[in-house]
């Protein structure tokens, strides 16, 4: 299998040296680096973005090829036509982009990842990243999980074909039962995003490729503990700002071998702890004899902002709305008409308004034939 390796920069000299340094200090070095920097995008970014240029001409460590831009193209399309590129010739790509800074094991790892999942066709990602999320390690170095890292990850070639720039798979999905419940998962964040590209706020090619990998119900490989430390949280980039969100803890020991499952597929545990990230309470709420079922009426920010203390202490069986449709995070929306046939124990009304939640409760009484006994209203727990 002829794996390439994959780094895309624009014009951060230190993080790009950082970067550069540390792939040369790995214990496997890259079969061949193909390095993209991106045109220029305004006069202010020259110094900078000179100093990369010649900081990767420079580039002696292992076999190189340098793709320069002569436009701005921006991050997604840079990064999706550098795939594209590397990928009509090798098997797999290893992506990297200039904030990401790999441990001396990284390309080690990804190596061994990449041949060890070369023929389950269910696993679409290898990433290098850790998400800061509460597991406990066990047996093996590695978990399942349902969603793409961008940071430090890596691909096939075959499952890179099924990436699709689709604007309209959030809607597509929340049609599906099954669809919605992956989505709500793995991806709760993810349709924020799709809206941010269309308003011009982001430029992320990533959020189709989560997407897409949600969408074939796909496995992402992800370490107990990272071999990549993001520092592009400084306020250095063009699409981050300034957090602690790649302050995670890196393996730092020298290892040759990594303990990798033959099956490898989705936790209860793992489904459980992404739900405090980018998942959904509702999601990873399965059905218990012990919770009272109850009908959730709105899945606005009210809801959003109790879905924890809700499935806590509540299994959610489906979804009053009267303009939302199709499924959320697996449970079925349906107009207040449908609620005579469905077996509940209580309506939860979860509006912050107080008004609108005496009018909700007048009309669940008056044309709905609730009882009053079975309502309550969310702000007043």
């Amino acid at each position: 299998m002829k794996v390439a390796t994959a780094l895309f920069t624009y014009n951060r000299s230190e993080h790009t040296d950082k970067v550069l340094k540390a792939l040369s200090q790995n214990t496997v070095l890259p079969e061949r680096l193909f390095v993209f920097q991106d045109g220029l995008a305004m006069d202010e970014h020259h110094g900078e973005w000179t100093k990369v240029n010649h900081m990767i001409k420079e580039i002696d460590f292992c076999p190189a090829e340098l793709h320069i831009s002569e436009y701005n193209k921006g991050l997604s399309e840079s990064i999706i036509s550098g795939i594209n590129y590397v990928l009509k010739e090798y098997d797999a790509v290893i992506v990297l982009e200039d904030d990401c800074v790999p441990t001396e094991n990284f390309m080690s790892y990804m190596t061994q990842c990449f041949l060890k999942y070369q023929n389950n066709k269910k696993v679409y990602s290898v990433s290098g990243y850790s998400w800061p999320i509460h597991l406990q390690g066990g047996t093996y170095d590695v978990y399942g999980c349902g969603r793409i890292s961008s940071w430090g990850w890596g691909t096939w070639k075959d499952r890179w074909a099924k990436y699709n720039k689709d604007y309209e798979l959030v809607r597509k999905m929340k049609q599906n039962e099954k669809m919605s419940r992956n989505l709500a998962m793995w991806g709760r964040d993810l349709e924020e995003t799709l809206v941010g590209n269309v308003r011009g706020v982001c430029d992320s090619w990533a959020v189709f490729w989560a997407l897409n990998v949600i969408m074939q119900e796909g496995i992402c490989i992800n370490p107990y503990e990272s071999f990549i430390r993001n520092i592009g949280f400084d306020g250095s980039g063009v699409h981050c700002g300034v957090t602690d969100q790649g302050n995670i803890k890196c393996i730092n020991q020298k290892r040759e071998e990594f303990s990798l499952p033959d099956e490898i597929g989705f936790a209860s545990e793992t489904i459980t702890a992404f739900a405090e990230l980018y998942g959904s309470y509702t999601a990873a709420n399965d059905s218990d004899n012990h919770k009272k079922k109850i009908l959730v009426y709105g899945i606005g920010n009210f809801f959003l902002k109790n879905e924890k203390e809700i499935n806590k202490n509540y299994y959610i069986d489906k979804f009053i709305d009267l303009y939302k449709k199709g499924y959320f995070a697996g449970k079925e929306i349906i107009k207040p008409v449908a609620i005579e046939n469905c077996d509940y124990e209580k309506i939860v009304v979860m509006l912050q308004n107080r008004e609108e939640c005496m009018n909700i409760v007048h009309d669940l009484v008056q044309n709905h034939h609730v009882s009053k006994e079975k309502i309550q209203i969310g702000w007043e727990k």
